[in-house]
């Protein structure tokens, strides 16, 4: 009996490694720090799904945030990154974020993926789920100091489609505040009604792009 037991277990060893490994996305050292055009900073392998622009620094130059997707894969990945026009015309990359957007087939059947440039911060608004519907909202801007892109705030709404109870949670990572409200449907189910609302102090910590992670965003 230990000898088949035994067996067993050099054979799933043995068959173990030939089981292919994840693609992952380039690390941000492996992609080019400047280029004339976007697409020359694009890595080889992905592609431009959509380019939103506007100015995120205050020079009146648009800058630009493309959204990539793998060009292949069943499940592709997306990532997310940011472009500084220089005063040369010049392309510098000073963000890419491989873990921020949901995958093609991440989001369910809610899946929506909406990119915004407002007053120089960038708005990453994404749904996903079915019956518990989960929004949220990344903000982010360029930390002047390091000339990065940093996270700075960030909100997660929960819904149970099905109850109508939801969760709301947003937190400034500027201010170090964060309130989380909690909401049912009011009697005549026209609408919600606020059950609890909570302040609480969080560090006042901005992470940068690279690190930020959609799947951190459950409550």
């Amino acid at each position: 009996m230990k000898r088949t037991i035994l067996s067993l277990a050099v054979a799933m060893f043995s068959i173990s490694p030939v089981i292919p490994a994840i693609a992952q996305a380039p690390r941000p050292a492996e992609l080019p720090a400047q280029g004339g055009t976007l697409q020359s900073l694009v890595p080889k392998g992905w592609k431009v799904e959509s380019t939103t622009q506007g100015d995120l620094n205050g020079d009146r130059k648009p800058d630009a945030v493309l959204r990539l997707i793998k060009t292949s894969g069943e499940d592709r990945d997306r990532a997310l990154l940011v472009l500084q026009q220089q005063s040369n015309g010049q392309w510098q990359r000073i963000g890419f974020a491989p873990n921020i957007l949901l995958c093609s087939t991440c989001g369910g059947m809610l899946g929506s993926i909406q990119i915004k440039i407002e007053n120089g911060v960038i708005l990453v608004d994404q749904l996903r789920g079915s019956r518990e519907a989960v929004n949220t909202l990344h903000r982010f801007w360029i930390d002047k100091a390091s000339n990065r892109i940093v996270l700075i705030g960030l909100d997660v709404n929960v819904r149970d489609r099905a109850t109508g109870d939801e969760t709301r949670e947003s937190s400034n990572f500027l201010t170090g505040q964060k309130i989380t409200e909690k909401y049912r449907p009011n009697q005549q189910r026209t609408g919600i009604e606020l059950v609890s609302r909570q302040r609480s102090t969080i560090p006042k910590t901005t992470r940068a792009i690279e690190t930020v992670n959609i799947a951190e965003t459950q409550l």
